[in-house]
């Protein structure tokens, strides 16, 4: 089984993007073989109001909800966050929390990003975290600047010490050195995707995707190709040449996010 926790249907603003409703991401994957993926609505991160998005990805996806596990894009600086994001989880089912603090605006750390990740935790959602949607040195000049804030991350992990986390599309093997320390005594797990990670060697004995593993440990990688904006393709060179046993492979492509999904 393979279970991808990184893509998403909607309309990019700054270029066309092909496959990005829920018949194109289907066929996308069917072709890499993927049997579930975790998605989000893209338009909900560019919507004054993220709701809007949230219930347009939920009737996208009816016809194919046992092949998708939807992710609420909330907006905590946004005045109704609380009632959206319950009304999404227990309304709508939806299985995760999706958050964009470089598009939106704020700091995790802030008092309604931490009370809305808590809450989270409390109902047992995991957090996700893209560090970027597309690399900012191919951005439109309208397009954000920034990246997810590691240092917000960081201290976030002790504010939030029961909630799960998913760090995606990032350089994963820095991050999981970074936030090693921050992540050890903490009821809720810290997830890294693979995406943005080499697997041959370049600078050192140790290649990135073994530095990964290393600081993160192998029950903590999971799958995600960022569907529709990048290939799978490269995903499934670098789990060909990981090196993983048959066991350790089960978990990175799907045991780990069954674990966290309760699938």
């Amino acid at each position: 089984m393979l279970i991808d926790i990184n893509t998403y249907i909607g309309h990019w603003p700054f270029r066309q993007l092909r496959n990005n409703a829920a018949q194109g991401l289907l066929s996308l994957m069917d072709k890499y073989g993927i049997d579930m993926a975790a998605v989000s609505s893209l338009n909900a991160v560019f919507y004054k109001d993220t709701q809007e998005g949230n219930l347009e990805l939920i009737e996208e996806i009816k016809d194919n909800k046992d092949r998708f596990i939807p992710f609420a894009v909330i907006n905590p600086k946004y005045a109704a966050w609380e009632k959206d994001f319950r009304y999404c989880v227990e309304k709508l089912g939806m299985k995760g929390l999706e958050l964009y603090p470089y598009y939106h605006n704020y700091d995790l750390t802030e008092p309604e990003p931490v009370e809305l990740i808590r809450l989270a935790g409390e109902m047992n959602i995991p957090v996700h975290l893209p560090c970027a949607i597309v690399n900012v040195r191919q951005r439109h000049w309208m397009d954000t600047n920034d990246n997810l804030d590691l240092g917000q991350v960081e201290k976030l992990l002790s504010l939030c010490p029961d909630t799960d986390f998913i760090i995606s599309n990032g350089p994963s093997h820095i991050n999981a050195q970074q936030l090693k320390n921050a992540s050890e005594g903490r009821r809720g797990r810290v997830y890294y995707d693979f995406a943005s990670v080499e697997v041959f060697t370049l600078r050192s004995s140790a290649t990135d995707f073994e530095t990964l593993v290393k600081y993160a440990g192998i029950d903590h990688i999971v799958f995600g190709s960022v569907m529709p904006f990048q290939y799978g393709d490269p995903q499934f060179v670098r789990l060909a040449y990981a090196g993983l046993s048959e066991e350790d492979m089960e978990k990175v492509t799907s045991g780990n996010l069954k674990r966290l999904f309760r699938l």
